[in-house]
């Protein structure tokens, strides 16, 4: 093999990588199509010889097995530690690898201590479907998509657009300092949203922790029912167990019609020296291919579906995104400003009500 034909194949080999910047690179347990789950094993701690070899059937997640959510909170709360947890209680990334605040990928994020940008992360969790089996025991895997938010006051539009891929929330309010500005701002954020709000406290393992006189905040302040508020510790990891099973089970399947136009939402976007322009995209109404024709309800442009996936590092690019679902796509963008954050991409040729 010369010399130049291997340096080839070892720059496309990288490139499914980088499509997935926000994720760990460490397999985790698959679901396959039946959707029970198979170990990672055989696969070794570099994903990149296996990741395009795992694929999944999306239209087995309908949206009654969707689920999108963010977790909100004040500053130095615990809100990206929680995502860390959540992310290994599922399998996405491994147990202490890599940095901690996963996803948090700015520099002023890491230095910090904060989140700046909105990171987008799916998961795959099993659980009981509520409401819909005899069968205790019966359990289906479903499709859970966090919406990371930044906590800084300074972030108001980051958080507001986050939410608007979101049916549901997680509150997370310190139990030593309880609630504080930005948790009343981002609160109402989600209020005014018509979010299904699910309130945490975390930081349970603190010696000045006080979570009674919290939860008596959040009644006080929110009407939030101390019966249904989760006590946690996102560093411990104790009662973690409860907190995915609650999104599923509190927090509704996205509202979107399979069979209307295609309607998404922009979300975020950034630049692959590879790919170009990465747009993270939550398609609202029908369903997205690669090869399909967009166009932009700000620029109206047009753009040609180069490639389309989920937020997830172990699955290749799946080709097609559903009702519901939250992915990424490649569209042939040159620049970030063609990406114009809370746009409405549509089906080339069609006539859609823009989203809000």
């Amino acid at each position: 093999m010369t010399p130049l034909l291997r340096a080839s194949r070892a720059v496309n080999s990288s490139k499914c990588l980088r499509l997935l910047p926000n994720i760990g690179l460490i397999p985790p347990r698959i679901p396959h199509i039946d959707g029970h789950f198979c170990s990672s094993h055989g696969f070794g701690t570099d994903s990149r010889s296996h990741s395009r070899d795992t694929a999944i059937d999306l239209s087995l997640y309908p949206p009654e097995r969707i689920r999108n959510f963010s977790i909100i909170a004040h500053v130095d709360h615990g809100k990206s530690t929680l995502a860390d947890r959540l992310l290994e209680l599922t399998g996405t990334i491994k147990k202490g690898h890599g940095q901690p605040q996963y996803l948090d990928k700015l520099q002023v994020e890491r230095e910090r201590g904060i989140t700046v940008k909105a990171q987008t992360a799916t998961m795959f969790f099993n659980h009981p479907t509520p409401g819909h089996s005899l069968d205790p025991n019966e359990s289906h895997t479903y499709l859970l998509n966090l919406i990371d938010t930044p906590g800084h006051v300074d972030f108001s539009y980051e958080v507001s657009r986050s939410l608007a891929a979101c049916q549901g929330a997680l509150l997370v309010v310190d139990a030593a300092q309880g609630v504080q500005a930005q948790t009343v701002a981002n609160f109402y954020l989600a209020f005014e949203s018509d979010l299904t709000i699910i309130p945490v406290i975390n930081k349970i393992d603190q010696p000045t922790a006080d979570p009674d006189r919290v939860k008596a905040q959040l009644k006080s302040m929110f009407d939030l029912d101390p019966d249904h508020t989760l006590l946690t510790s996102a560093k411990t990891g104790q009662g973690l167990e409860h907190v995915l099973p609650a999104v599923i089970e509190r927090i509704p399947s996205p509202p979107g019609r399979s069979n209307s136009p295609l309607r998404m939402l922009l979300l975020d976007s950034y630049y692959d020296e590879y790919k170009g322009v990465i747009c993270h995209v939550a398609v609202v109404d029908g369903v997205l291919r690669k090869g399909d024709k967009i166009s932009s309800a700000a620029t109206g442009q047009s753009y040609e579906i180069l490639d389309v996936g989920i937020m997830h590092p172990e699955l290749r690019p799946t080709g097609i995104l559903l009702t519901g679902q939250v992915g990424y796509v490649v569209s042939g963008m040159r620049s970030t400003k063609e990406a114009r954050i809370g746009d409405t991409l549509y089906q080339n040729k069609s006539i859609v009500e823009p989203l809000p």
